[in-house]
């Protein structure tokens, strides 16, 4: 392996609600250096305003960069959609890409992606105190009981981060124009069969088409590192681990 691990977030997600999981990976692979990066308007950089393009989130996430090698991405969601699109710009770049419950536009139709039942629960969201938005979330990507510690911390760091509701849109608009054709890196799947966010069918769509083994989830939501960091840690270390 080269010497950078990239954890990459979805839509409104940022570094920190991989929780403790970055300090897990470093332990697993404690000659590598392990970068977390957020896109503009999310996170850390949640003063800034979104991309309302998946080429142009690349740009920003490439300058979070900590080497110029190769690098290593573990990417949930819309992050896939950003490591996909950086692999396929920029195949020198990117040495391997693991995504987690990824899906893209002219493989699945917009009711797999984002499930309907969702629809509701996410303008509920984007309205509701930081508290309420973040437990909201939680019910969406996690099929474990709420735990009311995680979505304080959660809501804790979007007070200190506050995320623009037009930031949203720029992303949401992002993901469902994003085409992506298959790189040229080592390439891997892992679809949640029971995610409640996204249909499980959308998320098999895209290694099927390109005839790539999916790695299958069976008892977790859309956020494995949330759910069941143990299962991801051992599934990256077979992975990538030779």
């Amino acid at each position: 392996m080269e010497n950078e691990i990239i954890l990459l977030r979805g839509l409104f997600r940022g570094c920190h609600h991989w929780g403790d999981f970055p300090n897990l990976i470093q332990k697993a692979f404690p000659e590598h250096t392990i970068t977390c990066v957020d896109i503009p308007g999310n996170g850390y950089l949640s003063s800034k305003i979104s991309p309302n393009t998946i080429e142009g989130m690349v740009e920003s996430v490439r300058l979070q960069r900590k080497s110029n090698c190769k690098v290593y991405i573990l990417a949930v969601s819309m992050g896939g959609m950003i490591g996909l699109k950086w692999a396929e710009l920029y195949p020198n770049e990117v040495a391997s890409l693991i995504c987690i419950n990824t899906t893209a536009k002219e493989f699945s139709p917009f009711y797999e992606r984002l499930l309907p039942n969702n629809y509701l629960k996410i303008l509920m969201a984007l309205t509701s105190d930081s508290f309420k938005r973040e437990k909201v979330i939680y019910e969406m990507v996690s099929n474990q009981p709420i735990n009311l510690n995680t979505v304080n911390k959660w809501a804790s760091y979007s007070k200190l981060h506050p995320m623009k509701i037009s930031n949203f849109w720029r992303q949401l608009y992002a993901a469902n124009t994003f085409r992506i054709s298959c790189p040229e890196c080592d390439l891997h799947f892992i679809a949640s069969e029971h995610d409640q966010l996204v249909s499980y069918d959308a998320t098999i769509a895209i290694p099927k088409a390109w005839k790539i083994p999916v790695i299958t989830n069976k008892t977790d939501g859309h956020d494995i590192a949330l759910d069941n960091p143990t299962w991801l840690l051992s599934t990256i270390k077979k992975v990538w681990i030779k």
